[in-house]
């Protein structure tokens, strides 16, 4: 069986960054075969619609580097993809309506700009998949009212196990169809819980360790959701409690 990490909507610079510290320990010891970057990895804040905080640092310089850090710290595992997201789409959007004229250059895209050939990541454009066995992994582009109910909503429209992020909720839904199993996942987030633009959002941290079969397929996933207790960072892996201090 191999294994792979799926982490999503760390969203920096909005990062909780005990959280990420925290996996990212975790992924080191753990060693898996596969790290994927399931979407939303990097904001691009500050070239998004919305309207922004003129007081925030957020520029894309400072996404750059710390997509380039976080990169940097999983080196060591064999097999690296970044899905993008519709935060990384924002970068394409952006080139299109303020300068279409740039949009054709070499070098101009997400994955150029933010180095992921140096990293030697494989970049997947949003809405596309990849496989763990019959299980698709993609960022997803629906949004549902409540945990698992947009997990649904994309089995229903892709037909296949699949796991997700994009609501920054954990959340699981079991199908049975002609005697066969499936099972669709959101995966949670690892940003910050209180963003500046929303008040008290129904959102919870997490991510995924899928365990695979290369030949038949077959997969298995474990959800691992992260708390807050005592001061501390706290997520359980199998039978063991992984911990630590929030600074």
């Amino acid at each position: 069986m191999n294994t792979a990490v799926i982490v999503n909507d760390i969203q920096f610079p909005f990062e909780d960054q005990p959280v990420l510290s925290h996996v990212v320990n975790f992924i080191r010891a753990l060693s898996p075969d596969t790290v994927i970057l399931n979407g939303d990895i990097c904001d691009c804040y500050s070239i998004s619609s919305f309207v922004k905080d003129p007081m925030l640092r957020a520029d894309i310089a400072l996404e750059v580097q710390r997509a380039h850090e976080l990169m940097e710290s999983l080196h060591h595992v064999p097999e690296r993809v970044w899905i993008g997201g519709n935060h990384e789409a924002r970068l394409q959007r952006y080139l299109w309506k303020q300068a279409p004229e740039l949009a054709g250059i070499a070098g101009m895209t997400f994955q150029d700009l933010f180095r992921l050939g140096a990293h030697d990541f494989q970049w997947l454009p949003y809405g596309e998949a990849y496989h763990l066995g019959k299980l698709a992994v993609t960022h997803g582009d629906l949004v549902r009212t409540a945990s698992g109910t947009t997990a649904r909503a994309h089995f229903e429209k892709m037909g296949q196990s699949v796991l997700i992020g994009h609501t920054h909720r954990m959340g699981a839904y079991y199908k049975t169809q002609m005697g066969r199993p499936h099972v669709a996942y959101e995966n949670g987030c690892l940003c910050n819980l209180k963003p500046e633009y929303v008040k008290n959002p129904d959102w919870q941290q997490g991510f995924s360790v899928v365990h695979y079969d290369p030949k038949s397929g077959e997969f298995v996933v474990q959800q691992v959701p992260i708390f807050r207790m005592h001061g501390e960072v706290v997520f359980y892996y199998g039978s063991e409690r992984f911990a630590r201090k929030e600074n």
